[in-house]
């Protein structure tokens, strides 16, 4: 989707007609830093507002929504800042009063899956790639750990936390995506739907998030805690987290520990 600002800025909000588009514009992949995800974070909070009816999270990138979190942040020093943001982001998108839309296409990884898998409405486009491949860099994706299995069912949502992809046609056979557009609708299909959504009563959207979030949002976030405890508990420190974002960082086959 084209961005509203210059793409020289990371994360850019634009709000007209009770609706809020944020788009991520960091070339080439919209890889999510710390900065980044903090600048998403400051744009999601400027969403609570009652003027805001719906959320609309876009890439303004021709070839992903998101190819996840920084994999220089997920060892040494960086880890627990990652991770602080990374909750927060959850926990924004789990609570928000307006009804978030993600309008995914290309690499739709780790975060970047996390991210739009959080949103109430998934749009996708027919190029689209979705999957978690932290475990090569022996990691694992919290959030989808914690919300995976009530989204997909047990059997895909293990499937794609050990790292298997899946494209955009089976994202919508197994209920993660809502619709499949081609490519070069997306942009218009998301923003005609956005659109719509914002036509209805505020004050009945409002009541609605209420309602669905009221026992979900906490529910994940207690899994999510827990998720992240084990996160950093079994890999903060280990030497296989610090093998993996080495070996990624300098492109040959990791050699794990044995234990």
């Amino acid at each position: 989707m084209p961005a509203p600002e210059s793409p020289s800025i990371p994360v850019a909000i634009q709000v007209r007609d009770g609706i809020a588009r944020i788009t991520l514009a960091r070339p080439p992949l919209n890889v999510l830093d710390i900065e980044t995800l903090r600048r998403l974070n400051a744009a999601l909070r400027e969403c609570e507002s009652p003027s805001i009816r719906v959320v609309l999270l876009a890439s303004a990138l021709p070839r992903a929504f998101s190819a996840g979190v920084d994999i220089r942040d997920h060892a040494g020093g960086r880890l627990d800042a990652m991770l602080t943001e990374v909750r927060e982001n959850a926990r924004l998108l789990l609570n928000l009063t307006p009804l978030t839309v993600a309008a995914i296409h290309g690499s739709t990884l780790g975060g970047g899956a996390e991210l739009a898998l959080l949103c109430d409405v998934v749009l996708a486009a027919d190029d689209t790639t979705l999957g978690f491949p932290e475990i090569t860099i022996a990691a694992f994706p919290p959030i989808a750990a914690a919300c995976l299995p009530e989204r997909c069912g047990w059997a895909l949502a293990m499937r794609l936390l050990l790292g298997e992809s899946i494209d955009a046609a089976t994202a919508a056979q197994s209920g993660l995506v809502r619709q499949v557009v081609p490519a070069d609708q997306l942009a218009a299909t998301a923003a005609r739907l956005a659109a719509e959504l914002a036509a209805n009563s505020a004050v009945a959207l409002r009541a609605l998030t209420a309602a669905t979030r009221i026992q979900r949002a906490p529910a994940i976030l207690q899994r999510l805690d827990a998720a992240l405890a084990t996160y950093q508990e079994a890999l903060g420190s280990s030497r296989d987290a610090e093998e993996g974002v080495s070996a990624f960082l300098e492109k040959r086959a990791p050699v794990w520990s044995h234990r």
